[in-house]
């Protein structure tokens, strides 16, 4: 079954390809482009980037029309097909010789293959309106909300005032807060990702820790199959406040008591040293900072020792796909059956 996600060719061999052979490393490609960034991967991916044409709109050398497909060579001779609903496969892969009515050969392939990790929104929210929402939430949350403490996995419970309470969505304030945070949320999946698609808050809920409570690694279930979570900081107590804004954690500093840990991965920091990609992130709370992620990314919060509330709000959403988006990853035969589906609905 061919996907219809719309692919971008791109010459990764300009940046050099080397294979291991049993007479030692031999270069298949030599690097006439220099080192690969992340941001020079994004451009060459970004379809509206001009300084990265896709190949498709490159002058063909030669082209051999097929009933159902076509074989040309693009201009630095690579040879591929082009199906007629625009799919285009390099001669070699499974797909092109499917196509085509082709045998692989038991050749070695060699192919290079970056993966991209994610995008974090960050919002920075004036003093005025977490002056407001904490108004709020002494006034109208604090006594009047109902406990989610039995629907989440954090352990606020060192102080009389621990507490994991609901956000109601339908006051005045929680209206307003809806109309941000889906604006937010539908600005983070057009611009991080591309995706047609808006972001609609399910659930909200306001978190009050103090010294001795913690958060264990945990992610957020959402409703849709994709989804996002984040939190807004509201109150950090001086003994966060005032650790060192670089993480430091060796003889029992305590740099990043309060802090919010992200994973993603299993690496750690110190890897980095030994080139491999971090995948771990320790963020110290900021009143009136907001983090955007997805709904998967593991995270935990930190126990602190001291004086003081740690007061964070903490928030999902569900991702609202359009008819478009949705057809992106279906085949031909798939979006057939949907679109008859829907039509008999």
């Amino acid at each position: 079954m061919v996907s219809k996600l719309v692919q971008k060719d791109i010459n990764f061999a300009e940046y050099g390809i080397e294979a291991l052979t049993e007479n030692g490393r031999v270069e298949i490609s030599s690097n006439t482009k220099g080192p690969l960034y992340v941001d020079t991967y994004n451009k060459m991916i970004d379809p509206n980037d001009k300084e990265f044409e896709m190949t498709e709109t490159a002058e063909i050398k030669q082209v051999e029309e097929k009933n159902d497909y076509e074989i040309f060579y693009t201009d630095d001779g690579v040879k591929k097909v082009r199906t007629s609903g625009g799919n285009t496969y390099p001669e070699g892969t499974p797909e092109y010789a499917d196509i085509v009515g082709e045998s692989l050969d038991s050749g070695m392939k060699i192919a290079m293959r970056p993966i991209l990790n994610f995008n974090i929104l960050r919002v920075e929210i004036p003093q005025a309106i977490i002056d407001e929402i904490n108004t709020h939430i002494d006034t109208e949350i604090v006594s009047k909300s109902k406990s989610f403490a039995d629907g989440l996995v954090g352990q606020l419970k060192e102080n009389e005032r621990s507490a994991q309470l609901n956000f109601p969505l339908d006051t005045e304030v929680g209206k307003q807060l809806e109309t941000v945070f889906n604006q937010l949320g539908t600005t983070y999946l057009k611009k991080g990702y591309d995706r047609d698609a808006n972001a609609e808050v399910s659930q909200c809920w306001t978190n009050h820790a103090y010294a001795g409570d913690y958060n264990p690694f945990h992610d957020h279930g959402v409703k849709t199959v994709a989804g996002l979570s984040g939190f807004l900081w509201l109150k950090v107590p001086d003994c966060i406040k005032n650790t060192p804004d670089i993480p430091e954690i060796k003889n029992a500093s305590g740099g990043v008591d309060g802090w919010t840990h992200l994973c993603w991965g299993t690496n750690t920091m110190r890897d980095l040293m030994q080139l491999r990609p971090q995948t771990e992130d320790y963020v110290k709370p900021i009143e009136g900072t907001m983090l955007i992620f997805p709904q998967w990314l593991k995270h935990q919060v930190l126990p602190f020792f001291g004086e003081g509330e740690r007061r964070s709000i903490a928030m999902n959403w569900n991702v609202i796909d359009s008819e478009d988006e949705k057809k992106k990853y279906m085949s031909d035969r798939e979006e057939s059956l949907y679109n008859e589906q829907n039509a008999s609905d």
